[in-house]
C-alpha cells in the first residue's frame, strides 16, 4: 500500500504542476476507513490561509446526490413513489409542449425527463453570480438566449414558482427516451418533497442526511459566520487570479448549493457504500446506482450519479462546476473504494485526476 500511495502522491503533484490551482483538498477511503489525504495551496490567497481537510467548500452539483437520497428516503418513509407522474403531486406542473404528464421523479433524477440542458433560470438566481456574469464576455450567450431573464427572476419567489416556470419550456425529446443534463429540474423534486413531507428541502436533508451522518461541517448556503474555515473562490482573468463571490442560491440549493469538507464528504461516501449504514436501504442504493440513462456504451446516469463501467465493476461519480468551484466524488462500491476532491477554481479537470488515481489502485 505504501508504494501505491507514493504513486498517488506523484500523480497529484504532476496534476498540480500542469494546472494552475490555488487550493485543493483530496481524501481517499477504502473499506470504510480513511487511507490517504492531501491538501495543497490556499483557501484564501490574500490571507495565505492553507487548504485543509476541514476547509468548508462548495461541492456544487455533487449536491444533487443529496437530493436523490432525500427522494429515496421519502419513498421509503411515505406513500410517495418515484415512478408516479409529477402532476399527481404538483397539479400545476406543465411544459409548453410534449408529454409532461408522463414525467416522473425518476425521470428528473436521471435527467431523462425530456427537458433541455440550457434553461439557466436557477443558476441566475444566484445574485452574486448574476451581477458578476453580466459584465463578462464569456457569459453573454446566456443573456442573449434569455433576453427577459431579469424580469423573470424578479417574479420567482418560491420553488413552486420555478416548477410553474417550466410551462414555458418545450420538451426536445419524449420522457424516458433520451438524456440531457437539466440542472433546474432538481428544484421540481424539492417542490415535490416539500409538499409531501411538510418540511423544507433544507430541513429534510439536514435531519435525514447531514445530521444522521454526523457531517458537522456541512452546510446549505452557509453564511460567513457558519465556520471559521470557509473557502474563497477564484478565476483567472487576463492571467491573474481574482476573487469572486461565494456561491449563494437559496431557492436553487437542491441543484448545487451544499458546502462541505473533504473529511465530511469522505464520511458521506463511506456511508453510501456501507450496506449496514441504514440511512437508506440497500434496495434504494441499488436503485440509485442502476444504469438508467443509456448515454453511450459503458456510460450511464442513475439517480443523482453518473455511472460508468470499470471492468466488471461500476464506478459511481459526479463532478461539480461553477465559476470558482471544481469538485469531484468517485466510488467503486464493489471494492469499497472512494475519493473526493474539492478545489477553489472553476474548470479544474478533476475527472482526469480521479481516473489517474483509480488507475493506480486498479491498473
Amino acid at each position: 500500500m505504501h508504494e501505491t500511495l507514493l504513486k498517488v502522491e506523484q500523480v497529484i503533484e504532476n496534476f498540480i504542476n500542469e494546472n494552475k490551482i490555488p487550493g485543493l483538498s483530496l481524501h481517499i477511503v477504502s473499506d470504510g476507513e480513511s487511507i490517504f489525504t492531501f491538501d495543497y495551496g490556499y483557501s484564501n490567497i490574500e490571507l495565505k490561509k492553507p487548504m485543509q481537510q476541514d476547509t468548508v467548500s462548495s461541492i456544487m452539483s455533487i449536491s444533487k446526490s443529496f437530493t436523490a437520497i432525500a427522494m429515496l428516503h421519502l419513498e421509503e418513509s411515505t406513500d410517495f413513489n418515484l415512478d408516479t407522474p409529477i402532476i399527481e403531486y404538483l397539479p400545476y406542473f406543465s411544459t409548453k409542449s410534449g408529454r409532461y404528464n408522463k414525467i416522473t421523479s425518476k425521470h428528473i433524477l436521471s435527467h431523462t425527463a425530456g427537458f433541455p440542458d440550457d434553461i439557466w433560470l436557477v443558476t441566475l438566481l444566484d445574485n452574486g453570480l448574476y451581477k458578476f456574469a453580466k459584465n463578462l464576455p464569456e457569459y453573454q450567450f446566456i443573456f442573449k438566449q434569455c433576453p427577459n431573464i431579469e424580469d423573470t427572476i424578479t417574479k420567482i419567489k418560491s420553488r413552486e414558482d420555478i416548477t410553474k416556470y417550466f410551462s414555458n419550456i418545450d420538451l426536445p425529446y419524449e420522457p424516458g427516451k433520451g438524456w440531457l443534463y437539466c440542472t433546474d429540474a432538481y428544484v421540481i423534486l424539492a417542490d415535490v418533497l416539500e409538499k409531501i413531507s411538510g418540511l423544507t428541502w433544507e430541513e429534510y436533508v439536514t435531519e435525514n442526511i447531514i445530521k444522521t451522518l454526523n457531517m458537522n461541517n456541512t452546510y446549505i448556503n452557509p453564511s460567513k459566520g457558519s465556520s471559521q474555515n470557509m473557502n474563497e473562490y477564484y478565476i483567472y482573468s487576463k492571467g491573474d487570479l481574482i476573487k469572486i463571490p461565494t456561491p449563494n442560491n437559496q431557492l436553487g440549493a437542491p441543484v448545487g448549493f451544499i458546502f462541505s469538507t473533504a473529511n465530511d464528504m469522505a464520511r458521506y461516501l463511506i456511508a453510501i457504500m456501507r450496506s449496514e449504514q441504514k440511512f437508506i436501504s440497500q434496495s434504494s442504493r441499488n436503485n440509485m446506482f442502476s444504469m438508467i440513462a443509456q448515454r453511450e456504451p459503458g456510460l450511464s446516469y442513475g439517480l443523482g450519479w453518473k455511472i460508468k463501467k470499470l471492468g466488471d465493476s461500476k464506478v459511481i461519480e459526479h463532478a461539480g462546476g461553477y465559476p470558482g468551484v471544481s469538485s469531484f466524488a468517485s466510488m467503486i462500491p464493489a471494492k469499497n473504494f472512494g475519493l473526493v476532491m474539492l478545489c477553489n477554481i472553476g474548470d479544474a479537470p478533476l475527472q482526469i485526476l480521479s481516473d489517474s488515481i483509480v488507475d493506480v489502485f486498479y491498473p
